[in-house]
């Protein structure tokens, strides 16, 4: 079986729209991804609810006009086109709508830390009530959103820590999980 591709077109900047009839089949959103010695940034036309959805929803991750930063050294280069295969990401800073107010369901927030190779990352996980949150993490979706959240990551020789709104995880990649109470 083929494995299921997003193709991304990330642009360099947001669209700046002069034309009076003009409406954008899909709004652009900020993107930037972790990977384990990597960050990817750009702009993606957002063509589902949520970035969590596409993500969740493919294998595969291509991108173009992308700007890659290395960790080790902090260079960055502009790529023409690459495919990312989405297990190689550790984490997306969601950005865009939060998505189908109809398919939200009620939730408990749970403060949580994560690792994920070099990577901590920190913040709430909304949880059904009733639910563990242990288990939302580890038996559900792929890509697992946490708001209020933070990433704390080696760079050069230093560790940074970024608090950001919303960060998606994949599961996948997670070596460690807590429930911090």
């Amino acid at each position: 079986m083929e494995p299921a591709t997003l193709s991304l077109v990330l642009e360099p900047q947001a669209e700046d729209i002069h034309e009076p009839e003009f409406s954008a089949y899909a709004p652009l959103v900020r993107f930037e991804a972790f990977l384990e010695a990597q960050r990817l940034f750009g702009w993606v036309r957002l063509d589902a609810d949520r970035l969590t959805d596409l993500l969740n929803d493919h294998d595969l991750v291509e991108l173009a006009n992308v700007l890659v930063e290395e960790s080790r050294d902090g260079t960055a280069i502009l790529s023409d086109a690459t495919i990312i295969p989405r297990s190689e990401i550790v984490a997306v800073v969601a950005s865009g709508p939060r998505g189908n107010p109809s398919r939200r369901v009620e939730t408990r927030a749970h403060p949580v830390r994560i690792e994920s190779g070099r990577y901590r990352i920190g913040g709430l996980l909304h949880a059904p009530i009733g639910v563990d949150p242990a288990d939302r993490f580890w038996n559900g979706e792929r890509m697992v959103p946490l708001t209020e959240a933070w990433l704390q990551y080696p760079w050069g020789d230093q560790s940074r820590r970024d608090a950001r709104a919303t960060v998606i995880v994949n599961r996948w990649a997670a070596t460690g999980f807590e429930v911090l109470r």
